[in-house]
């Protein structure tokens, strides 16, 4: 079924439709996280993707401008471009880096070429069905970037292996379904569906990137909340430190101030921390009088009549 006055089948337009929405979700996703530089190879891709659809779906047409030639060469150009892009996708999206030479050198030896080759022959015969015969090096160079991509898998998942696997099949089957003439449908499912199929995987793995960043993050959170919450406490212990030994340098300067004795100093200190006569004795084994007495003899330097005065004149 066509669209009605094209020759785009309404399966290929389908995908193109949700293509469109799936670049309309990573655009706004890599503006949101301008950082994250592999969201541009799914931009890529689903750009090719649409253009191979809409080009192969659209030519060629008579009711269009152009010749035959130039529409079937544009049409086989964007269905050359996208399995070169393979190589370079997995080989910078799943760290495959077995498959450099693919992505770097193999797709313009292998590919490139014999599209070069296809438009010659084609633009010399004028027949289309003779330059297809060129059509089996891309399968056989596929078959090689398989072999290339079991060895660079093998540390991979399984999941990740089948989808690879997998999106291989629109390469393998796209020169047979185009050579046999089956048909514009088919093609568009198979090689939309392998596509798409690895741009979903490679989604998934950034989806579980982000959510272990977000976990990182919140655990980060949690150890820099608990190292506040420690650092906190430390500086509150030595600023109490700090405290007391201004107080006791104070209580230390005034009782030099008031020409205390080294005994009524010892006496006093205890005072000011809240000891009885009792405990002060007992502390410096001394009586009970004998504290007593130099108390009243502190009180008599100092000019106070009773502890809480004392207390208050030295501290302060």
């Amino acid at each position: 079924m066509l669209l009605p006055g094209t020759q785009m089948h309404v399966i290929t337009f389908a995908f193109i439709c949700i293509e469109f929405i799936i670049l309309f979700y990573v655009v706004i996703h890599r503006l949101a996280r301008p950082d994250d530089k592999i969201s541009y190879l799914d931009i890529f891709l689903l750009l090719l993707l649409i253009v191979y659809n809409i080009t192969g779906g659209l030519l060629p047409d008579p009711n269009l401008p152009g010749s035959y030639f130039l529409q079937d060469s544009i049409a086989y150009a964007t269905g050359f471009m996208t399995p070169c892009y393979f190589p370079y996708y997995v080989y910078h999206a799943f760290g495959l880096k077995k498959m450099r030479f693919h992505a770097y050198r193999g797709v313009y030896l292998f590919l490139m070429l014999p599209y070069l080759l296809f438009m010659i022959v084609f633009g010399i015969t004028g027949k289309l069905e003779v330059a297809k015969n060129l059509l089996i090096l891309p399968v056989v160079y596929a078959l090689w970037v398989i072999v290339t991509l079991a060895s660079a898998t093998k540390n991979e998942s399984t999941e990740d292996k089948i989808v690879l696997f997998l999106s291989l099949t629109p390469w393998v089957c796209l020169p047979i379904i185009d050579y046999y003439n089956i048909g514009q449908g088919v093609e568009a499912f198979i090689t939309n569906a392998g596509f798409l199929l690895l741009l979903a995987q490679h989604m998934r793995r950034n989806i579980q990137q982000l959510k272990d960043e977000h976990q990182r993050l919140i655990e980060s959170e949690k150890k820099l909340l608990t190292w506040n919450e420690q650092l906190q406490e430390e500086v509150n212990k030595r600023t109490q430190e700090l405290e007391n030994i201004s107080r006791e340098q104070r209580f230390n300067q005034n009782c030099i101030q008031y020409n205390l004795t080294t005994r009524e100093k010892e006496i006093a200190l205890l005072i000011y921390r809240g000891q009885t006569h009792k405990q002060i004795g007992e502390l410096l084994f001394i009586a009970e009088r004998t504290v007593a007495k130099h108390t009243q003899n502190i009180f008599d330097k100092v000019n106070v009549s009773n502890r809480v005065e004392l207390v208050h004149k030295l501290g302060a």
